[in-house]
């Protein structure tokens, strides 16, 4: 659609009549003339009003596209780094925790890389180095059913001084981070809970060992009361190293053993000052 202006000035129906001795036939024929120019304006008008609106849709459309794939690439770039593109994404459950009644927890030291080894009821896991393309471990707590139930994380990495995060999946913008241990008591979202770990900083050069543990507060017990008497320092560390069976002790450096006449000198000096001594005093 050309949407150039007409050539010239239109005249106006006021203008044709203005004049007292103007032609009958010619005042007629200029106003259809000016009536088919006012059409055409109007025609025109309506035509650039709409390309307008086409213009400024197709605008809209277009940088929807372009947002559309800014999305798409940013994705792309963060899952090739091994960073989740949805922070706020839930995490998906790869393992249910298992819980151990403290009665039998184990209290013996174990190595994180011990198949199946659970101190003090703590399980293992590892958050890969970034870049490996691999998840986040997302543990599942069951057993929370009820009002007001409390669940107690408790965290450690191997070896105890790397940064390590964890989150409820329903609280993806709260971030509980630390160096080494975690200790935390908060309130279960729901029948069951689904914790993230993850790392911040420090995984980029390797993966992150650590042994977690979950405890749901006991049904019919004040919640607050019972994270409050938590103690919280149980970690695995604090078990002492096993000996191995083929450790052999540093043998024991004795002194080289000496003559009699060597041991009794220094009687024999005692005996030599107390006469000397005596002597001077009583002077």
């Amino acid at each position: 659609m050309d949407c150039t202006p007409l050539p010239g000035d239109r005249p106006s129906t006021y203008a044709l009549f203005t004049h007292p001795l103007a032609d009958t036939s010619a005042q007629s024929e200029r106003f259809v003339d000016a009536n088919r120019f006012k059409t055409t304006e109007l025609l025109d008008q309506g035509v650039v009003k709409m390309s307008k609106t086409k213009s400024q849709q197709c605008y809209q459309v277009s940088r929807l596209q372009l947002i559309g794939w800014q999305a798409v690439v940013c994705c792309v770039v963060l899952m090739s780094c091994g960073l989740s593109p949805g922070v706020g994404a839930a995490c998906t459950p790869q393992k249910d925790f298992v819980p151990v009644p403290e009665g039998q927890y184990e209290r013996n030291y174990s190595s994180i890389t011990t198949p199946g080894a659970r101190p003090l009821g703590y399980d293992s896991g590892i958050i890969y180095y970034l870049g490996s393309n691999q998840p986040n471990p997302c543990i599942r707590v069951t057993g929370t059913e009820g009002s007001g139930r409390r669940v107690e994380v408790m965290v450690q990495t191997v070896p105890a001084t790397l940064d390590i995060c964890v989150r409820d999946s329903t609280q993806t913008e709260i971030d509980n981070c630390a160096s080494g241990t975690i200790n935390l008591c908060q309130e279960a979202s729901g029948n069951s809970v689904n914790f993230e770990f993850y790392c911040k900083t420090g995984c980029e050069a390797g993966d992150i060992n650590f042994w977690y543990r979950f405890t749901v507060s006991p049904e019919g017990e004040d919640p607050e009361e019972w994270c409050f008497d938590r103690t919280g320092t149980d970690f695995p560390n604090t078990l002492g190293n096993v000996i191995p069976p083929n450790h052999v002790n540093n043998p024991v450096t004795r002194p080289p053993p000496t003559s009699g006449l060597t041991r009794l000198l220094p009687a024999w000096r005692s005996l030599f000052l107390v006469p000397v001594v005596t002597f001077l005093f009583s002077q």
